[in-house]
C-alpha cells in the first residue's frame, strides 16, 4: 500500500482490489472516483445519499485510470453511509459459443449431474445456466477452461441448505479470454490450489470439492458468468460434451 493515503485505505475493498478516492475540489467539494489496485477487471456500484448528481454510480474498472463517480460536499457523511457492491469480471464479455468445456471432475462417469440448467432447487434467474455435480469432499477439481484466476475464497468452514449460508462458500473464479468467468463453488475449507492473478490451463488442478456455502450435500457447482453492476452477474449457456449438455 505504499503511497496510498489514509483516506484511500479506509475506502478499499476486495482485499484492496479497488479503492474509492476523494479528491478536494476548489469549491469545497470533493470529487469521488474509483481506481483499481489489481490489474483484473471489476464492475462496481457505489451508493451514498451524499453523492451527487445521483445517489448511486457505476464504474467498470478495466484499466488503471480512475473512473469519476460524482461529487460530495461532506466527506465524513459520505464515508458513514457509503456502500459498494461489486463483481469481478468484464461487463462487455460475449461468450465464445465455439468452446467445449472439459469436465472438472475425472472420470466424468463417476460424478453425475444432480442439478442442471433451469434446476428447480436453485438454478434459476442469474444462475439459470449452471450445473451441480455430486462429489465427495476432497475430490480434485480441474479447470474446465484455461484463463486467469480472477478471484478466490478458501476460508469458509460452514454450509447448509439455505441462502443464508451463501457467503461461506469457497470458490475459484477464472477469467476466460472472451471476458466470461468460469466459477467453481462449494470447495472445502482451505481447498483452493491456485492464487489470484495466476494463469492456468484447461485440465489443471485448481482446488478440492467440499460442502461450503448454500449447499445441501457435498457437490461442485460450475457455471459460466458475465459480470454486471450492482454486485450482480448473469449465467450463460455452455457446452460440456462429456455430460451431453451441448446447447449450441
Amino acid at each position: 500500500m505504499s503511497g496510498v493515503s489514509a483516506t484511500e485505505q479506509a475506502g478499499c475493498f476486495g482485499n484492496t482490489r479497488f479503492c474509492i478516492v476523494l479528491t478536494p475540489n476548489n469549491d469545497n467539494t470533493f470529487a469521488v472516483s474509483a481506481i483499481r489496485r489489481v490489474t483484473l477487471p471489476v464492475a462496481l456500484t457505489v451508493y451514498s445519499n451524499n453523492l451527487s448528481p445521483s445517489s448511486h454510480s457505476n464504474a467498470f474498472l478495466n484499466s488503471d485510470a480512475p473512473i469519476a463517480l460524482g461529487t460530495v460536499t461532506h466527506a465524513d457523511a459520505f464515508w458513514e453511509n457509503m456502500r459498494v457492491r461489486w463483481t469481478p469480471g468484464d461487463i462487455t464479455a460475449t461468450h465464445n459459443d465455439a468452446v467445449d468445456y472439459l469436465p472438472p471432475l475425472l472420470p466424468p462417469s463417476s460424478y453425475p449431474i444432480v442439478q442442471g440448467f433451469n434446476g428447480s432447487f436453485s438454478h434459476s434467474g442469474r444462475s439459470r445456466y449452471a450445473i451441480d455435480f455430486a462429489v465427495p469432499v476432497g475430490t480434485p477439481v480441474m479447470a474446465a477452461r484455461g484463463g486467469i484466476v480472477i478471484d478466490t475464497k478458501s476460508d469458509g468452514t460452514t454450509g447448509g441448505p439455505s441462502p443464508d449460508f451463501a457467503e461461506h462458500a469457497n470458490y475459484v473464479a477464472v477469467l476466460h479470454d472472451d471476458g466470461t468467468t468460469g466459477e467453481y463453488y462449494h470447495l472445502k475449507h482451505n481447498g483452493v490450489a491456485v492464487s489470484q492473478g495466476q494463469t492456468i490451463s484447461e485440465g489443471q488442478l485448481i482446488g478440492y470439492s467440499g460442502n461450503t456455502g448454500f449447499s445441501s450435500l457435498p457437490h461442485l457447482h460450475f457455471g459460466v458468468y458475465i459480470a454486471q453492476f450492482n454486485g450482480s452477474y448473469k449465467s450463460v449457456p455452455f457446452s460440456m460434451p462429456a455430460y451431453s449438455i451441448n446447447t449450441r
